[in-house]
């Protein structure tokens, strides 16, 4: 009784929670998840004639300019004082020089930040007068000269998206996160309360799952700070750390403890708050698609890789398979309409959060964001199709044993190779599994609309 009240107030206050936190999210301006820079005046490489009084920086979509890490340089590398002015809503930036730029090469390394917080930078080489301006850069990352500062900086790449950092932190993250959420659900809501076994067993793979999750959220915190990240991509990376660290170190996990409505709201929000979620409209729909696609993805995902788990320790068990048996049927069975729930309701969230986060068909073949998003769904229809070989195969012979039981059948022999069966189809959904997470990680990151 005791633990039922405070699953229920554990419950109030995940609901509180999170509706206050997408309260805040919703209060947001809607807008596209990256922007893109579409030119400048002078343009890249061009030459004009003198003198210049201000160079205009053009975005697909509003942007902030980081005045800090924006530069505007003659050719000997030096900097020139300038100030910035906002225009269309911070979708062109004026760049107005101190003094008018006359007779040389100039050049300007910009630095901005999308609507989703993620960092976008890019330079811009050109002459002013009698100058001719060389086709080939020279190869200097010095930072001598103005060549040598323009290298430097291409060297960082033109972002668009979270950057390389950020995307194999994503992936890392996502990796344990999912698995160890899921796996959490999997003992509070699969396993029955007699099944005590299973969150013994399973908590070591809980454990190390939010080991590799704290590992990758905590070099996303250290990446957000040190590269002056937005507050809600700090803010989603803090999230999962203490996730993960949660996962890593709980004592204990049963049936209809608390801990799974705290850690299920934190996951939650923390997706929430990164990638195209929050800056993508209409908002109010991505919010609720991405609630329940990361929800129910951890319920599929996770829960293969613990049931894969909790059905190789019920074969293993010799001394103890007998009764183990029923139990790992029953979960078997249970995990099945769960998976079934699961498999329709991250297909059709994830169709609609791609319709509306994809500006064209034509970015599924043009962006890394489309490639990554076509890898991810032929994993996922691979992984459909070994779950489906499963559902209208193992399934049905296990329900049959169970009808067989009941009119005190012995069915253990049936049910022993039927479990065998299933550990050795679930080997392969555990790599697809995993390939999935890792992809879905590095989709976060990318941009719909950069090259």
């Amino acid at each position: 009784m005791i633990s039922r009240r405070r699953s229920a107030r554990a419950a109030v206050a995940f609901s509180a929670l999170v509706t206050a936190l997408l309260a805040l999210i919703l209060a947001a301006p809607g807008a596209r998840a990256d922007a893109v820079f579409e030119g400048a005046t002078p343009g890249d490489g061009e030459t004009v004639t003198g003198p210049v009084t201000e160079i205009e920086l053009t975005f697909s979509d509003p942007i902030g300019l980081n005045e800090t890490e924006t530069r505007l340089l003659d050719a000997e590398g030096t900097e020139l004082i300038y100030e910035a002015l906002e225009v269309d809503d911070g979708s062109s930036w004026l760049l107005e020089p101190a003094l008018s730029l006359n007779d040389g090469v100039y050049g300007v390394i910009w630095q901005a930040e999308a609507a989703d917080g993620h960092t976008i930078r890019g330079v811009v080489r050109f002459g002013v007068g009698d100058v001719v301006l060389e086709d080939e850069q020279p190869d200097t990352t010095d930072g001598s000269s103005l060549e040598g500062e323009l290298a430097a900086a291409e060297a960082e790449g033109s972002g668009g998206g979270g950057g390389l950092l950020a995307s194999i932190a994503a992936a890392i993250t996502n990796l344990g996160l999912i698995i160890g959420w899921g796996t959490a659900i999997f003992v509070a809501f699969v396993a029955l309360p007699r099944m005590t076994w299973v969150g013994r067993y399973l908590l070591q793979l809980m454990r190390i799952a939010g080991v590799i999750a704290a590992a990758g959220a905590l070099i996303d915190v250290v990446g957000q700070f040190a590269g002056g990240g937005s507050w809600n991509l700090i803010l989603a990376a803090l999230l999962r750390l203490a996730a993960g660290a949660s996962l890593a170190l709980v004592p204990a996990m049963m049936n209809g403890s608390p801990f799974i409505w705290v850690l299920s709201g934190a996951v939650i929000v923390s997706y929430a708050l990164d990638g195209h979620t929050i800056t993508t409209s209409p908002t109010w729909l991505m919010m609720i698609a991405d609630a329940t696609h990361v929800t129910f993805a951890a319920i599929w995902s996770g829960g293969i890789l613990a049931l894969g788990v909790a059905v190789a320790y019920v074969l293993r068990r010799r001394e103890e398979r007998e009764a183990l048996l029923l139990d790992g049927s029953e979960m078997v069975l249970r995990f099945s309409r769960y998976a079934t729930y699961s498999v329709f309701a991250v297909s059709i969230t994830g169709v609609i959060m791609a319709f509306f986060i994809m500006p064209s068909l034509s970015a599924l073949f043009s962006t890394t964001w489309g490639w990554i998003l076509l890898v991810k769904v032929a994993l996922v229809v691979a992984l459909g199709v070994f779950g489906a070989r499963t559902h209208f195969g193992v399934i049905p012979e296990l329900e049959y044993a169970q009808v067989q039981r009941d009119t005190k059948t012995d069915v253990s022999a049936m049910e022993r190779e039927q479990l065998s069966v299933l550990r050795q189809r679930l080997l392969p959904e555990m790599a697809l599994i995993a390939a999935i997470l890792i992809a879905s990680g590095l989709l976060v990151q990318a941009s719909p609309i950069s090259g």
